[in-house]
């Protein structure tokens, strides 16, 4: 992953954050319907206790979180250790170049290619 020195702010993220776990409010919607369709049993600030306590939560939350990339930050990369898996591309040399033409006429070989020698038809004798 790659390090950057920008940060962003820690209001506007745990507001990105409250966005992204308005779902846990549910139970707070749900006591503040209740409250007003039987006001006698359940109080206004039972909501309020609870979106308190959510706010608490994710503030909480933030700070850990904040106070974990501190901390993960600033620990020592681990040593480079040897590899020891023999199929890695360390000590791989490729099969072509395993193989060696020994074909004299071939253009693929290590050596230039050759002109053959000429063949003479002993009929053509002088």
């Amino acid at each position: 992953m790659r390090k950057t020195s920008r940060t962003g702010s820690f209001f506007l993220v745990l507001l990105f954050n409250i966005f992204l776990n308005f779902r846990l409010t549910v139970p707070g919607w749900i006591l503040l319907v209740l409250h007003f369709i039987i006001p006698q049993y359940i109080k206004w600030w039972y909501c309020l206790a609870y979106f308190g306590a959510f706010l608490l939560y994710m503030l909480i939350w933030m700070l850990i979180l904040r106070a974990l990339g501190g901390w993960v930050s600033t620990a020592k990369p681990a040593p480079p250790i040897e590899n020891k898996n023999p199929y890695s591309s360390k000590g791989y040399v490729p099969l072509k170049d395993q193989i060696q033409n020994k074909n004299p006429y071939s253009a693929k070989g290590d050596t230039p290619a050759t002109k053959s020698p000429e063949k003479t038809n002993p009929n053509d004798a002088p």
